[in-house]
């Protein structure tokens, strides 16, 4: 499979390497300090399970104009795995290359945004993924996950690209990655954002750990407050989740140290 990895972070690189290494055709778009970083010491990955070996893929910057007859194939795919607010600049730099081909994009993005803004150029062409993989990027380009049982989910909300999706999943599905196909990608977007908005969002209220916050009494009643509304919203936008998911985030909440920080909170 031809496959290009749109985005060096500590998602992208985790999964560039699995696929690498599974003998496929990968590429990877980067820019800046990470494309460099990237192009001198190459990729390194360490799971809870294997220590990898660096890999050297094909690096393309984004910061110069790149065409189809740049690359040393057309993909088969396109995983995205951009910050939601490159979205406009990294979409019209794919659309300018690949909206004659007939690739498909998988985006990685919390929500759905990305979804709608590639359709808008892209048509029916892409694919919904929710990835539950905690891993860290540092500065020399080591990857480690720090989470456990790294997992992607992807369905589509146009009923389309099956076969792709399980080519895909039969390809990478390993111990070290685990991938699912959804028939409702949609109600699996919005349980994973029920989690994202309670904790991102009390976390950037506060300021505080989470730990810190969820002390307190009424810093509990605000989390819960939350992730009801986030339910609610769900559920208006024809999401089949279970009232019983409110709990199960909020004790989830409840489990979390104080190592759980908010991106959100740290970027503002």
């Amino acid at each position: 499979m031809n496959i290009l990895i749109y985005g060096t972070g500590a998602v992208g690189t985790f999964l560039s390497t699995l696929i690498y290494e599974n003998n496929n055709n990968c590429i990877l778009f980067s820019r800046g300090d990470k494309f460099e970083l990237f192009r001198n010491s190459g990729i390194t990955l360490k799971t809870n399970l294997k220590e990898h070996k660096t890999i050297y893929p094909d690096l393309f910057d984004t910061n110069k104009i790149i065409t189809l007859s740049d690359l040393p194939f057309i993909p088969d795919l396109i995983i995205y795995c951009v910050k939601s607010y490159h979205n406009d600049d990294s979409i019209n730099i794919l659309k300018n290359i690949f909206q004659n081909t007939k690739t498909y994009i998988l985006t990685l993005q919390n929500g759905f945004q990305s979804t709608v803004k590639l359709s808008n150029s892209f048509g029916d062409r892409i694919l919904t993924g929710a990835a539950y993989i905690d891993s860290v990027l540092n500065e020399k380009g080591e990857v480690f996950e720090t989470g456990g049982d790294p997992k992607i989910v992807i369905g589509s909300l146009y009923n389309n690209g099956k076969s792709l999706m399980n080519d895909f999943k039969h390809r990478f599905n390993t111990k070290e990655l685990n991938i699912e196909i959804s028939n409702d990608i949609k109600s699996v977007i919005w349980r994973k954002l029920m989690y994202i908005c309670a904790l991102s969002g009390i976390m950037c209220l506060f300021r505080q750990p989470l730990a810190n916050i969820l002390s307190d009494n009424k810093g509990r009643e605000i989390l819960l407050e939350i992730i009801t509304e986030t339910y609610n919203v769900a559920i208006a936008d024809n999401a089949v989740i279970s009232k019983e998911e409110i709990n199960n985030v909020f004790f989830m909440s409840l489990i979390q140290t104080e190592k759980i920080l908010s991106l959100l909170c740290m970027k503002i």
